[in-house]
């Protein structure tokens, strides 16, 4: 019981792929985080597990149904989805741009699962401020609170359930980043059968909270899928990224970042 896509090829203009034959698996219970140069088809992938776009070729299946075959309800459900920003037609508040999450779930809790949302990220004291209004950090937690009252809807035991974040952490500071980056963590490890695919372009921050890495080309090819500590090594990014890459340790954290060119190679 997994989401995955299977040897799935896409592209928005005839004979200009953006993805290509692209198998990978997201597990439940995992943290997957989908990193690779601009223009690898990073979002594009989320768009296609999704239901929002169709693959060319290929499949994408939620346990055992093809997700293009589910209803824009079972998708709602199932699926959250937490973009890079959102822009309203209307002034909505962020208690109702919240709520949104339960357009497709009404019922009985819908209130206590909003109000617990937005206290979870920390924009409680948000609620009644018009979400245009707010900074591109807030309205990103304003976005990760909108799924979590999503993903609280009631849903079959066993089924699995994916949450997939459009580089959730790029707009914050770091003290929400981190505390963002261990709220998606917990969401997986309370369930119930909760995948995370998470885009990101911080290695470090993939390494450090991820559990699994799948590795994209330039081409839009996978280069590499496994645990972030095999994935995310030196030599692999740097056959994809085209410069070399360092580990670096201190203070009890790991993180990898691009090594320093040579003095000689410095120009002005």
């Amino acid at each position: 019981m997994a989401l995955a896509a299977e040897g799935v090829s896409f592209g928005y203009r005839r004979g200009r792929p953006v993805l290509r034959d692209l198998s990978v698996r997201f597990e439940p219970g995992a943290v997957t985080a989908v990193v690779g140069p601009n223009g690898a088809g990073k979002t594009t992938l989320l768009r296609l597990l999704l239901g929002l776009r169709r693959p060319d070729t290929g499949r994408v299946m939620l346990d055992a149904r093809a997700v293009g075959s589910l209803t824009a309800r079972e998708r709602a459900t199932r699926m959250a989805y937490v973009p890079q920003r959102s822009r309203l037609g209307f002034a909505f508040t962020v208690r109702e741009v919240v709520r949104h999450g339960r357009f497709a779930t009404p019922g009985d809790g819908v209130g206590t699962a909003v109000e617990t949302a937005m206290r979870e990220v920390g924009v409680e004291s948000l609620a009644d401020e018009p979400f245009e209004m707010l900074s591109a950090g807030q309205q990103q937690r304003v976005l990760i609170a909108r799924a979590i009252a999503q993903l609280a809807a009631p849903c079959p035991d066993g089924e699995t359930r994916v949450l997939a974040a459009d580089e959730p952490l790029s707009a914050l500071d770091p003290k929400h980043a981190m505390e963002t980056a261990g709220l998606i963590r917990s969401l997986v490890a309370r369930g119930p059968a909760l995948a995370a695919v998470v885009v990101l372009h911080d290695l470090t921050a993939a390494l450090r909270f991820a559990d699994r890495a799948a590795l994209l080309d330039g081409s839009g090819r996978l280069a590499a899928l496994g645990p972030v500590e095999s994935t995310l090594r030196p030599e692999v990014l740097e056959s994809v990224f085209a410069v070399p890459f360092a580990r670096v340790q201190g203070d009890g954290c790991t993180g990898i970042l691009p090594a320093a060119p040579p003095p000689d190679a410095v120009r002005v």
